[in-house]
């Protein structure tokens, strides 16, 4: 699962959170503070705005931006072969 954490009033992590949500991925954000829970503060060593994505992490608006576009390429590609339906090659070869 994708965790982001983000700061408050920040348009371009408004951006992120939409994408996550438009992107149908599973995801989870963290708003640093909000709370004051413990379980929602940033992890040692993480600046927010931050992705964290399995063991990688993205700080950065640019970085995270770049890692959704990776993900929104792979989804379109996994998408493809989620269906009944045949695809070929250029040959006529089903692949």
């Amino acid at each position: 699962m994708i965790t982001f954490f983000r700061n408050d009033k920040c348009q371009q992590c408004d951006a992120v959170e939409e994408t996550l949500r438009d992107m149908s991925l599973a995801h989870k954000v963290v708003r640093p503070g909000a709370t004051g829970s413990p379980t929602d503060q940033v992890p040692h060593g993480i600046t927010a705005p931050a992705v964290v994505d399995g063991e990688e992490r993205f700080e950065g608006i640019p970085a995270i931006r770049r890692h959704l576009e990776a993900l929104r390429q792979f989804k379109a590609e996994w998408d493809k072969f989620q269906s009944d339906a045949c695809y070929c090659d250029d040959e006529g070869n089903a692949i």
